[in-house]
């Protein structure tokens, strides 16, 4: 694609603040679960000073975190960003893992859904979900197509938003559990 043709709503490497506060708009939450929350750190970014984290308890949890609004043009936008995961697992078994969350007021009244939800229309170029997550282990998002295992360092994934955000402000989660 000629560079003519990109165009960033949101750049953000998590370096413009010292860690561990989270950049300005960014928001995290534990819904269940034990603190901390998600914040910025220095170990092991993916390009220094800083990376986004979240630790994996030992416990039940469900941690976001969100982005600020983000303006989409008028055609359809991609999501590009680098993450490292490793999450609690069996050769068979994957008892925690992570999603991709978007919300746009123009689907289901701006309720998130998953990236992937036929309703918001988006898809995976490239890095998507590796594994269904395992059910019966009181996971909020258990029995379902999610990052889980372990990424073996940082990868790139690629998603296409889905082309019913055209013209919306979008908010995007990614949400841990």
């Amino acid at each position: 694609i000629p560079s003519a043709c990109i165009r960033s709503v949101l750049t953000e490497s998590f370096d413009t603040v010292t860690a561990p506060p989270l950049p300005t708009g960014w928001v995290a939450t534990n819904a269940v679960g034990p603190a901390p929350l998600w914040v910025t750190t220095a170990t092991t970014p993916n390009s220094a000073p800083n990376a986004a984290f979240v630790d994996d308890p030992g416990a039940l949890s469900d941690k976001t975190l969100e982005t600020p609004g983000i303006a989409i043009g008028s055609t359809q936008a991609r999501l590009i960003f680098r993450h490292d995961f490793d999450f609690d697992s069996t050769a068979s078994s994957f008892f925690d893992a992570g999603v991709l969350q978007e919300s746009s007021p123009n689907i289901a009244g701006g309720a998130l859904k998953d990236i992937t939800d036929p309703a918001v229309g988006g898809s995976f170029v490239v890095g998507g979900y590796n594994h269904v997550l395992s059910s019966g282990f009181q996971n909020p998002i258990e029995g379902r197509m999610a990052w889980g295992g372990s990424s073996g360092g940082y990868s790139i994934t690629a998603v296409d938003l889905g082309p019913n955000v055209a013209g919306q402000t979008i908010k995007l989660r990614f949400r841990m559990g």
